[in-house]
């Protein structure tokens, strides 16, 4: 089986320039943890709730947190605290290679390029749910 039966092609993407707050909406209302930055359908990042974890203060300290710095935190471009270097695949790399890759790196989500184009997104989930279908 090949990446390209499994990955969701409807690919939800930002951009370097949206603010921090803007991506911690636009994950919330479509239910995801982490999503390709873009810039005309090119990759240039990775944006997981992890990087923003790592970029805001801990809830606990939150309050504590002077409102004006927090702000400013929150309209911070994603571009700028987002993972540059991003593993991808292919449509045609083979499903298993696909998770011996997040496993090895610990990533939950891959995206599939086509002549560096993003065209599909590949995640934990999907690869669970193609095993779980075929009866692998």
């Amino acid at each position: 089986m090949k990446v390209n039966e499994i990955m969701n092609r409807s690919v939800i993407t930002c951009y370097p320039h949206e603010t921090l707050s803007a991506i911690i909406n636009k994950m919330k209302l479509f239910n995801i943890s982490g999503m390709p930055v873009a810039e005309k359908k090119r990759l240039v990042g990775m944006i997981t709730l992890k990087d923003i974890y790592q970029f805001l203060p801990p809830p606990e300290e939150m309050c504590r947190e002077e409102a004006a710095s927090l702000e400013k935190k929150l309209v911070t471009p994603v571009g700028e605290i987002m993972t540059r270097e991003v593993l991808t695949l292919t449509p045609a790399t083979p499903v298993d290679d696909a998770a011996k890759i997040m496993v090895k790196n610990r990533v939950n989500r891959l995206p599939v390029l086509d002549r560096g184009k993003i065209v599909g997104l590949v995640t934990r989930w999907d690869i669970i749910k193609a095993l779980a279908e075929t009866g692998e």
